[in-house]
């Protein structure tokens, strides 16, 4: 039934009408409201780069939010995109929803043009779609301790010689400390 549910899905980018039920996904999705609220801030403070909504029969079930990071390295900064949240309705997880946002928020930021996109999570699902560890590319975080485990902090690689010589410590908005 999975693949059958996603080829249902349509992924498009969010609209005011989606809001409420955005922060809904969220707070169910992570049994709480910190990372709805983590998107609202992100959205009040101008810094969602992209949201994309999945709709499914006229009802959006998940929602998935880009950010960007500064990555420093010495005197130099550098911007690129981080995703997350992303959230499902829990009923749906495991049909294919969060695989479909993920897919279209890689390609999006292809079209952007960027070379990296960083994010945090489970390293038994992205990888699938690209993502590996960033620590071992050069790149550390505040959500790695150091000598901790980091495979958590991924990266994915959108365009041939990302990273190139790109290092260096990456932060995300300020908004996510207070997830």
């Amino acid at each position: 039934m999975g693949s059958e549910l996603n080829s249902q899905v349509i992924i498009r980018l969010e609209t005011q009408a989606d809001l409420d039920a955005i922060y809904a996904i969220e707070a169910a999705a992570f049994e709480g409201d910190a990372h709805a609220e983590l998107v609202n801030q992100l959205r009040v403070e101008g810094a969602l780069l992209l949201s994309h909504v999945a709709e499914l029969n006229d009802r959006i079930v998940g929602h998935a939010a880009y950010s960007l990071v500064t990555i420093t390295d010495g005197a130099r900064a550098h911007r690129c995109p981080a995703l997350g949240p992303i959230g499902v309705e829990p009923e749906l997880q495991g049909r294919g929803i969060g695989s479909a946002l993920v897919r279209a928020g890689l390609a999006a930021m292809r079209e952007m043009d960027y070379g990296l996109l960083f994010l945090v999570g489970s390293p038994r699902y992205y990888p699938r779609f690209g993502y590996q560890p960033a620590q071992p590319l050069g790149f550390s975080s505040d959500y790695v301790e150091a000598d901790g485990p980091h495979e958590h902090f991924m990266v994915a690689i959108l365009r041939e010689g990302a990273p190139g010589g790109l290092r260096g410590h990456v932060r995300f908005h300020p908004a996510f400390h207070e997830v």
